[in-house]
């Protein structure tokens, strides 16, 4: 495909955004989820006017960021489920006194829950890392478009 050196110089300017929008996503683990908001946001206002090759990255993006979050929320739940039905296990054992950690009762859904909780986070972190970096050097990696002379 032959292109101007005005659309050429567009589709590399769109690279870079989109590089940046999967280094976002990437870092977003390693800060709270804080940077993969920004890619996100980057991504849903860049891929309508995007070229047709770009807008996929910009959709993968968006995929990425969602999935994660879902993940994320999955595992949270989890959890938090195991962690109240533990508390309240607990507080009813002790009728309202004082919660000793040895008296605390570990049943097979608690236990359960806890484990989906960890295979939630693993998956959660697996995805954030690995998406990211693979859409990062799909995009790093796509050539540029001849200019036309």
């Amino acid at each position: 495909m032959t292109l101007t050196d005005a659309e050429a110089r567009r589709f590399d300017t769109e690279r870079v955004m989109g590089l940046i929008g999967y280094g976002l996503l990437f870092s977003a683990i390693f800060f709270a989820g804080v940077p993969g908001i920004v890619g996100v946001i980057m991504a849903y206002s860049q891929r309508r006017s995007a070229t047709p090759q770009l807008r996929e990255h910009y959709r993968f993006q968006i995929q990425i960021f969602w999935i994660g979050f879902l993940l994320g929320l999955v595992a949270g739940i989890c959890g938090l489920w195991a962690l109240a039905d533990l508390l309240g296990e607990a507080w009813r054992d002790e009728l309202h006194s004082d919660v000793q950690v040895s008296n605390l009762t570990f049943t097979g859904r608690i236990i359960g829950l806890f484990i989906a909780s960890g295979i939630g986070l693993a998956l959660m972190a697996l995805w954030s890392l690995a998406a990211p970096a693979v859409g990062f050097l799909r995009l790093a990696t796509t050539p540029r478009p001849v200019a036309a002379a």
